[in-house]
């Protein structure tokens, strides 16, 4: 297994943030490597990804929710879980940690941990963006 971790601010409120993340069909927007994702339900989702050069599809589900501090979703070949923390000015601490453990994403464990935390933390900050843009738009 391969377990890669980041963290950013957001300046939007923890709540905020939460919708973004349990709503998987916004995932290919801050992303990288999600190409497509099409929701069975308000719980899973069909993801497609570009791992290394190669396209896997997979299920995914939210296995674990607790509206406003964290997300955990799971597939068979790899997991996300994001933990929220709201600061004092009304913005959220977002950390992330993303495990690889199936030989279709097992590509990543060729590829140095700088390079995963790099793609993680641009990953993080495209969900900054998507929150704060989404937060002005209201």
């Amino acid at each position: 297994m391969l377990l890669t971790q980041e963290a950013v601010r957001v300046a939007v409120p923890a709540m905020s943030a939460y919708e973004h993340l349990v709503h998987f069909e916004q995932y290919p927007r801050f992303m990288s490597g999600v190409l497509a994702c099409t929701p069975a339900n308000d719980s899973s989702a069909h993801l497609t990804l570009d791992a290394g050069g190669c396209r896997v599809d997979l299920d995914a589900v939210l296995a674990e929710v607790r509206p406003g501090a964290f997300v955990r979703w799971e597939s068979a070949a790899m997991t996300e879980s994001f933990w929220l923390e709201e600061t004092p000015d009304g913005h959220t601490d977002v950390a992330a940690a993303v495990e690889f453990d199936d030989p279709r994403v097992r590509l990543y464990s060729e590829v140095p941990e700088h390079v995963l935390r790099s793609r993680l933390r641009m990953d993080l900050k495209g969900f900054k963006r998507l929150c704060e843009e989404s937060g002005a738009a209201h």
